[in-house]
């Protein structure tokens, strides 16, 4: 089952979605101690307009078990996403100054998925493919006519599914200190 997040998801969308973040390797994560990086991640989860808030979550679940999250927004949402959290680095005692996420990572037009990830324990199972098909979903109804998401040039696992699923790279870019080919579907 594909549902759309709870404020409640947190704790088990947390260890899926970090999956994502250690891949990433980005320096302005790593500098955090892990306990801050929770706080700050679970105050932004639990507002309604942060990057990965569970108004932009979607969750697979498995017999009642989160075992998938999809993250995703339109390329317009771009500039409020990550302007939300600043407001709560002092709750988790990070300064105001503390930069987590600086990319631009869509661009104008596009229902850009920002996450994607499945528990390990899953993988192999379709879960990623039937969140990606929702994501389409969405981007419809908001009468969106291009997907775009972001793959790391060092995860062909990835980039063979995306393929598979029609979309097609169009650029590269640098998320942090990687490098991504930015990829996009017509819908």
């Amino acid at each position: 089952m594909i549902r759309q997040a709870r404020k409640t998801d947190f704790p088990f969308v947390y260890p899926i979605l970090k999956q994502i973040f250690d891949e990433m390797q980005m320096k302005s994560i790593e500098s955090l101690p892990e306990d801050q990086f929770y706080s700050l991640m679970k105050l932004g989860f639990i507002s309604e307009d942060y990057r990965y808030s569970y108004r932009r979550i979607w969750v697979a679940e498995k017999h009642g078990k989160v075992v998938g999250i999809l993250d995703m927004y339109p390329y317009k949402d771009q500039k409020i996403i990550d302007i939300v959290l600043r407001h709560a680095y002092a709750k988790s005692g990070l300064p105001i100054s503390t930069v987590i996420f600086d990319d631009q990572e869509a661009w104008p037009h596009e229902w850009y998925i920002d996450a994607l990830a499945v528990h390990p324990d899953h993988w192999g199972e379709g879960i990623a493919s039937h969140l990606m098909d929702k994501a389409e979903e969405v981007a419809k109804k908001h009468r969106y006519k291009i997907i775009s998401l972001n793959v790391d040039k060092e995860n062909p696992r990835a980039q063979t599914l995306y393929e598979h699923k029609g979309y097609q790279a169009e650029k590269t870019m640098t998320i942090g200190d990687r490098t991504y080919g930015h990829m996009i579907k017509h819908i």
